[in-house]
């Protein structure tokens, strides 16, 4: 088995697939195992246990994310605006709806 202390888990694909691709790889499966923090207990004991489906060992909280990686950036955004319409920031939605000029 060759030396693979630069391309770690991705030396199982050998010389294929071009080296962006295996660094692609690579970056995200680094993503995958590194530990993330619980939404619920604030622990970093999250792990995968399915594509999309993560575990908190400490709570034993069980909820769906991303398939790599338990928070993803649209959904992240998506819950800043649900947290600003139910906080009731109306100066968001004020910015997004131009008022209507009185016509005479």
């Amino acid at each position: 088995m060759p030396h693979t202390k630069k391309v770690n888990s991705t030396g199982r694909f050998g010389a294929r697939y071009g080296s962006k691709l295996r660094r692609r790889v690579l970056d995200i499966e680094l993503k995958r195992r590194e530990p993330h923090r619980c939404p619920s207990c604030a622990t970093k004991a999250i792990k995968r246990q399915a594509a999309g489906l993560w575990m908190c060992h400490k709570c034993g909280m069980v909820f769906a994310g991303g398939a790599w990686v338990p928070f993803t950036e649209p959904g992240k955004a998506a819950r800043r605006v649900i947290a600003q319409r139910v906080s009731g920031d109306f100066l968001a939605l004020r910015a997004e709806e131009e008022p209507e000029k009185p016509t005479e």
